[in-house]
């Protein structure tokens, strides 16, 4: 099983980092969340000049690109806490405590997401997101009140291009479904956020209205760790911007603090606060 070390480029702060992680990257948020609990280290970088790919080249480039990311498998199981923080347009606040875990299964492994609302109103969610080698991801939502138990429903396709306990997060987001879509282009290697990266355009074949499209990502040449990623609608038009934001030093390490996700036409955001020490 193969490690990865996950590059987060230059954060708030100034400060560039790396962190050496497990390769519970196949999610926008498992990506970052070993973050919390491995250490950081300066990394000098070799830029990569700017430079288009082939187009003849691109498709071929691309498919191998997104294969060698989805066929990646964590080296252990991982949990961790955290607090979802959503806010609206209005400037409405809301937070809720959610759980993470990553589970390795050999041949394949299992990523949950869980909130925890103390509210007594606030709905209870729970996705449970399975990743196998060649194979889609398969994906089981449980939503249901405080009081009333609820089965888990199978969502797949179109179906996981909704919110996740209310948030700018989507089901599809937490699985990076778009890793999986048939038409993968390789389309430059472009410096973003002061690291070398390859810039990936996925396209959705067949976008339903209010679907992604495309997504358009920027992963770091040497690490394969997400440095931002913006999601298109049906129509083209710009929807959803992602970003590792904030880092803090614990006990001599750098950690991951946050990292957020913004619905652009909405005027939304959604952060993901991370309990750090854990």
């Amino acid at each position: 099983m193969n490690n990865l070390t996950l590059t987060i480029g230059t954060l708030k702060g100034g400060h560039p980092t790396a962190f050496r992680g497990l390769v519970e990257a196949l999610s926008l948020v498992a990506l970052l969340i070993l973050a919390t609990t491995l250490n950081c280290f300066a990394q000098a970088k070799v830029e990569t000049p700017v430079r288009d790919i082939d187009p003849k080249e691109a498709p071929r480039l691309g498919t191998e690109l997104a294969a060698r990311l989805i066929s990646q498998v964590p080296a252990r199981n991982v949990t961790n806490t955290g607090t979802l923080r959503m806010e609206g347009a209005t400037g409405l606040v809301r937070s809720v405590p959610v759980h993470f875990s990553v589970a390795a299964l050999g041949s394949n492994w299992i990523a949950v997401y869980e909130t925890n609302p103390t509210d007594g109103v606030s709905k209870h969610a729970k996705v449970v997101i399975t990743h196998t080698s060649g194979q889609p991801n398969t994906y089981e939502l449980t939503e249901d009140s405080p009081k009333d138990g609820a089965a888990p429903r199978k969502l797949s396709g179109a179906d996981t291009m909704i919110p996740f306990a209310g948030s700018d997060f989507w089901i599809a987001d937490l699985g990076l479904e778009f890793l999986h879509w048939p038409q993968q282009k390789l389309i430059r290697k472009q410096m973003r956020r002061s690291q070398s990266c390859d810039m990936l355009e996925s396209t959705n074949p067949n976008p339903k209205p209010g679907a992604y499209r495309r997504v358009v990502s920027w992963i770091d040449i040497d690490t394969g760790g997400i440095v931002h990623a913006d999601a298109y609608d049906a129509n083209d038009r710009l929807l959803k911007q992602f970003d590792p934001s904030e880092i803090t030093k614990v006990k001599g390490e750098w950690q991951l603090e946050e990292m957020e996700i913004r619905n652009r036409q909405a005027g939304t955001k959604t952060l993901i606060k991370f309990k750090l020490g854990e």
